[in-house]
Parts: structure tokens; C-alpha cells; sequence
């Protein structure tokens, strides 16, 4: 009977994704760092099927150097996101060749240390990636702020499991100097291989930036830096007065543009008096004008939630009980009278 390795599987459950992301016209359809990295994920996880389901050692040198780009490759994915940093460019991100470079040379001239090459490569991305990630959502200022949260726990997933890569790849250079790599399939079987899968779902879901014409210099110039609660007043008049918050593109460098307020000082306003990220008080306006019209219009729910900024229906239930604490079709049923 033909064996055919579970990695085998996993790296063919990555392209579908991939597909399915590029067909839909989803935010993956144009993140074409996203779409390299579960490609490869999915190389890895048939190298690996070589190396671990048939015993293929040919093939090990290149799984290590695939191993090492991913790394940086999903660091520069998820710090794409961050207005400061850019996109990401050969002429300011070449460092970031290094450790797949490294480890070419060190498969030519000296593999004895490629192990520990890698885990300190895992170590140093992961622990960039968690750092970013602590900082919370609105740190990633160009995803729409309909999408930050998932994509925020996407970087949250990519930083632990590359934490956890690295311990992987602890243990199985442990288990072939004192036990002669006995465990080492069957770690690589259960940890390895369904992490690549989890990866690629969280590189799937990722949000998509939102992008805009630069503003001019003297207008960023003449920017004023109010204090918190002026910050916050001017955000509330125009959420308010505009009701800029039924746009589902926007995000927080889009907010403020429009404010014409830093977006550090919006985060830290709405932080330290709302205790709430930028999302969450947006996501309060849409709730209430969701509200307001489950009250005094007979449109459907479907309808209301498009209609006042939010763009799926995950999120969007997801933020209605988070707010009243019940399902938008209870809510109705409820407090016929009662605005939010």
C-alpha cells in the first residue's frame, strides 16, 4: 500500500487555502507576502514528509534553509502592517537574508551548528513577533480596524509557535545525542506538522491594508497634539458628525488622516480614557447606530450590520454581545424601546 506522509496532506490543505484566498478576492489576494509564506509552509511540510514519512536525508540541507527563511518572512509580513515601517523593500530589508544565507553557507562549509543556528533564528523572530504582538492591536495601524482583531491574534499564533519551534528543535537535538532520535518522528508528527497547518490558517485570515494617498508635509505640519480628552472630543465629533465609522476600510492611519491627529496620540487617548483599543471604540459607534436602526427601521440584521461598518458577521456578533451582552436578534426582540 502507497504511504503517504500526514505533512503530505497538510501542505496540500495550505494551497487550497491559498487558492481559496486568491479566488475569493479576499485580503490574501493581494498580500503577496502572506501568499509566499504558505507557500512556504506548505514546502516545508512536504520536506518534512521526505525527511520523517520515507527517511529521504537528500533533502534535509534544504529543508533548513526553508527553515530559516520563514522566520524573517513572517516578520516582515506582519511588520508590513505598521504605517512607520513601509512595505517591505530589498534595499532596507536585506538583513533580513541573513539567516537563510547563513545557513547556505553554513550547509557548504560547516553543517555542525545548523541546528543551533535555526533555534536561535526562531528565538530572535519570535520574540520580535511577540513584542509586536503585546503591543497590542492598534500597533498594526494600516489593517482596517474591522479586521485587526483577527489579525492580531494571527500574530499572536506565528510568535508562539515559532517560540515553540525553537523548543522542538531543542528536544530533537537532545533526543540524537542521548537517544539516537527515537522520539524525534513522532515529535515532528505531532508538533511540526499540524503547527505549519495552524500557520497557514493564521496567515490565511490575515486583514488587509488600507491604503491611501499621502498627506502633504505642511498638512502634517500644522497638525495640532492635543491633550487626551481634546483628542477624544474631536474623535467623538466626528464619528459623530460624519459618521466616518460606517466606513469598513477604515483603519486607524485612516482615522487620523481624517482627524488630522496623530495616530499614536488617537491610540493613547482612547487607551487611557476608554481602556479600549481603537477598534473597540469604533466598533462601539457602529453598535449603537446598529441599535438605533434594529429599533426604528424593519431591515434586516444582515443589512444594518453592512450598513454600519462592519464587513463579516463574525465580528460583527461578536462585538454586539461584547457590547449589550445579547445576539443582535434578541436585542430586537427585547428592548423594542431602548437605545444602546
Amino acid at each position: 500500500m502507497l504511504f503517504i506522509p500526514v505533512s503530505f496532506v497538510v501542505a496540500l490543505l495550505l494551497l487550497i487555502f491559498l487558492a481559496q484566498g486568491i479566488v475569493s478576492g479576499g485580503a490574501l489576494r493581494e498580500s503577496r507576502p502572506f501568499q509566499a509564506l504558505i507557500i512556504l509552509y506548505a514546502i516545508l511540510s512536504v520536506l518534512i514528509g521526505i525527511r520523517w514519512g520515507y527517511g529521504v536525508l537528500i533533502t534535509l540541507p534544504l529543508q533548513s534553509i526553508f527553515a530559516a527563511g520563514w522566520a524573517s518572512l513572517a516578520w516582515l509580513s506582519f511588520r508590513s502592517f505598521i504605517r512607520e515601517e513601509g512595505e517591505i523593500s530589498l534595499s532596507k530589508d536585506w538583513c533580513h537574508l541573513l539567516p537563510a544565507l547563513l545557513v547556505v553557507v553554513l550547509v557548504e562549509v560547516w553543517p555542525d551548528p545548523i541546528d543551533i543556528a535555526l533555534i536561535a533564528i526562531y528565538l530572535f523572530y519570535g520574540l520580535a513577533l511577540l513584542r509586536l504582538a503585546l503591543s497590542g492591536p492598534d500597533r498594526l495601524n494600516t489593517v482596517r480596524l474591522s479586521e485587526a482583531p483577527r489579525t492580531h491574534l494571527a500574530l499572536w499564533v506565528t510568535s508562539i509557535i515559532l517560540i515553540v519551534f525553537a523548543g522542538v528543535d531543542i528536544f530533537i537535538s537532545y533526543d540524537f545525542r542521548f537517544m539516537d532520535g527515537q522520539l524525534s518522528g513522532l515529535v515532528v508528527s505531532l508538533a511540526n506538522v499540524p503547527a505549519l497547518l495552524i500557520l497557514g490558517i493564521a496567515a490565511s485570515v490575515v486583514g488587509k491594508p488600507v491604503t491611501e494617498q499621502e498627506i502633504e508635509d505642511a498638512n502634517v505640519d500644522r497638525a495640532i497634539e492635543p491633550e487626551d480628552r481634546e483628542v477624544l472630543a474631536k474623535l467623538e465629533q466626528l464619528l459623530e458628525s460624519k459618521t466616518v465609522y460606517q466606513d469598513y476600510d477604515l483603519s486607524l492611519d485612516r482615522l487620523a488622516r481624517k482627524s488630522g491627529i496623530t495616530s499614536r496620540r488617537i491610540s493613547g487617548a482612547i487607551n487611557r480614557l476608554k481602556g479600549q483599543n481603537v477598534s473597540q471604540f469604533v466598533n462601539g459607534y457602529r453598535i449603537a447606530e446598529v441599535c438605533r436602526r434594529l429599533v426604528e427601521t424593519n431591515e434586516t440584521i444582515t443589512n444594518i450590520m453592512f450598513e454600519s461598518g462592519f464587513q463579516t458577521k463574525s465580528n460583527f456578533n461578536r462585538e454586539f454581545k461584547r457590547v449589550t451582552g445579547q445576539s443582535p436578534k434578541e436585542w430586537r426582540q427585547k428592548n423594542p424601546n431602548v437605545e444602546c
